[in-house]
């Protein structure tokens, strides 16, 4: 799945899960627990496509996406394209018109972001911009499955089934170097990645929780892929995105992910 890793819609939400608190984690050394962590993201890879998943290096896609407020309210459909190279380029056109189109790229590999809205001038990313989509990057369920789990510095803890609604689903942890941490839920039966939780630090300081879920699996190109994500932060849905084309493998224009050329006004 096309890297979330968006500044503008928060696509690739996350949050930290409460039973935390309630169960005591088995920590990689643990060989049951160790066992039972490879077990569940070897079989998700499987399950997802095996090697043809594993093979994908770039992700082009597009659909329609939905904002929420602390009310609920929708900001009705926005049409959005995205590029992705794993694991760290992306850039992501989110707007109903093509001169109203926000334009969002980054490039880990040189840390470099720019940000154009509409005909305004392309501006770099801030610091936070930055920030953000290091985060966004760091807790994509596809650099997640295809590089992070199996990285000796991070640790992985198993954390047994869920709760409440996850009760049919097995939890393990992944704290990273940074003490940067993200839950993944496998689904027992189908061995899927279904849900990705994780948390950020807003602009007034206070931690947020986030949450992506993913649904409605097609195959593409012989990768079971999620073409719907619901996002949620502290419980709240905050956005929906819904997948219309998405092909893999693509020939991408390496200039996609350099500093966009801005737009002349027509007098």
């Amino acid at each position: 799945m096309a890297v979330t890793m968006k500044r503008t819609i928060g696509r690739l939400g996350f949050s930290t899960v409460l039973i935390f608190c309630l169960i005591l984690p088995a920590a990689r050394g643990d060989e049951t627990s160790e066992e039972k962590i490879r077990a569940l993201f070897e079989g998700a890879i499987a399950a997802m496509g095996g090697d043809a998943y594993m093979g994908v290096r770039n992700i082009v896609s597009e659909g329609q996406f939905f904002m929420f407020n602390n009310r609920g309210e929708s900001s009705g459909l926005i049409k959005f394209t995205d590029y992705t190279r794993l694991p760290d380029k992306s850039r992501f056109e989110l707007g109903n018109k093509k001169s109203e189109l926000e334009i969002t790229i980054f490039d880990l590999e040189k840390n470099e972001g720019w940000i154009m809205e509409g005909e305004l001038e392309a501006r770099e990313a801030t610091e936070d911009d930055m920030k953000s989509f290091w985060a966004a990057a760091n807790h994509s369920l596809d650099n997640i499955l295809r590089f992070r789990w199996n990285d000796p510095q991070n640790k992985l803890f198993y954390l047994g089934a869920g709760e409440g609604a996850d009760v049919t689903r097995e939890v393990v942890r992944l704290i990273d170097p940074g003490n940067d941490e993200v839950v993944v839920y496998f689904d027992r039966i189908s061995k899927l990645p279904v849900k990705v939780e994780s948390q950020r630090v807003n602009e007034r300081g206070v931690r947020v929780r986030m949450a992506d879920e993913y649904s409605q699996w097609h195959k593409i190109q012989d990768i079971l892929t999620p073409m719907r994500i619901d996002s949620y932060s502290n419980g709240r849905r905050s956005s929906q995105q819904f997948f219309l084309k998405l092909s893999y493998n693509n020939n991408l224009r390496d200039d996609l992910f350099s500093r966009p050329a801005s737009k002349t006004k027509k007098k």
